[in-house]
């Protein structure tokens, strides 16, 4: 499913900083990428559920829920075309993976693990949750 990689190059690769992937980006770019891209009010709602929630850990059905809609697919896609945007501000390549690019583009947010139905669920990456904090975003 995955692309693996050595966890000091992929750190090399991404300027040395505390990145772990080459799809995972600092937080510093995370920042940049944030305050580049115009952000609805859902899309901002989604990320502070997803930061906020325990553990950062988060359904697409909760995604979905926290905009007032309902599905666990709508939650993915529309959190998906979110982290596309953020993911293509910050420069981050796409995650290596055999999933649709709306889940993929997800990777470069959290790590996800898909449930025994269509759902998936996702923890947010430590560098994203420092991104939205510096942003003033949480």
């Amino acid at each position: 499913m995955f692309e693996m990689i050595n966890r000091d190059d992929a750190t090399r690769a991404r300027g040395g900083d505390t990145a772990l992937a080459p799809h995972i980006g600092r937080p510093a770019d995370y920042v940049r990428a944030l305050a580049e891209i115009e952000m609805s009010s859902c899309e901002r709602d989604m990320l502070r559920a997803h930061a906020k929630a325990p553990g950062r850990k988060i359904t697409g059905l909760k995604l979905a829920e926290t905009v007032g809609h309902f599905g666990c697919r709508i939650g993915n896609k529309k959190y998906g075309r979110l982290a596309a945007k953020i993911s293509a501000a910050a420069d981050l390549p796409m995650c290596k993976t055999d999933v649709s690019d709306y889940l993929a583009a997800i990777f470069t947010l959290a790590e996800g693990t898909q449930s025994d139905g269509e759902d998936w669920t996702w923890v947010m990456h430590d560098n994203v949750a420092r991104a939205l904090a510096d942003a003033g975003i949480v």
